[in-house]
């Protein structure tokens, strides 16, 4: 049970808080002056990035983070934020979504996901693509699930996993929206201790292209 709702916290992403750190104004293109101080709302639609295969892969871990803002909201609610980061053609998907989210944690607490990496198909290509293309992309992530503390840090409890998640993403008129998404694959996560001592996958084979020479971080240039 714990590595489904961590499944379901890795899809539906970070929240704009941590879209503002994964994507910084540099990458995002001119916006009326008015809109460039105003916080961004969890409930905002992304339509600020290049028509390109890049593009498509930073706007995937934008929608990542988006998805955040339905978890445990009431259902209707749930849907109709997730509905609006939808190709019109992803048949199914907002209901298949919008169940995960309203049933997948309680109100408060922690869901986070950090967005480490991303790779997407044809990516080092700079051609403008025109509405209709559909780009793979992949994602590299921890999710962060757990009870808010209260009084002090030790009275909550934090557990965390590492996935790669594959998703397909769709230039429509309004911008890349998510088309298909896939369940988040179990990965390795970085070894920064030098020696295993958790059951975490261990396979590397499943970080082939997340961590490739033509992946990135979220949000940063060429």
């Amino acid at each position: 049970m714990l590595r489904v709702l961590l499944a379901v916290v890795l899809l539906l992403g970070a929240g704009a808080a941590m879209d503002r750190w994964l994507l910084p104004h540099s990458n995002r293109s001119a916006a009326p002056a008015a809109s460039a101080v105003a916080p961004q709302q969890p409930s905002e639609v992304p339509q600020h990035f290049p028509a390109t295969a890049r593009g498509a892969g930073d706007a995937a871990a934008d929608l990542e983070t988006q998805l955040s803002a339905a978890i445990g909201r009431p259902a209707d609610e749930a849907r109709a934020r997730i509905a609006a980061l939808l190709a019109p053609d992803a048949t199914g998907l907002a209901d298949r979504l919008a169940v995960a989210a309203t049933t997948s944690a309680a109100p408060g607490g922690i869901r986070q996901t950090v967005i480490a990496r991303v790779w997407a198909d044809n990516a080092g290509d700079p051609t403008n693509l025109p509405v209709g293309t559909r780009v793979a992309v992949q994602t590299y992530g921890l999710a962060l699930l757990g009870a808010a503390a209260e009084g002090s840090a030790s009275s909550g409890e934090l557990t965390g996993a590492w996935a790669v998640h594959d998703l397909t993403v769709e230039l429509t008129d309004a911008g890349w929206r998510l088309a298909e998404v896939e369940a988040p694959a179990p990965a390795p996560p970085p070894d920064v201790r030098g020696t295993v001592r958790d059951s975490s996958p261990r396979d590397p084979q499943v970080l082939g292209r997340v961590l490739g020479p033509d992946s990135w971080a979220p949000g940063t240039t060429p």
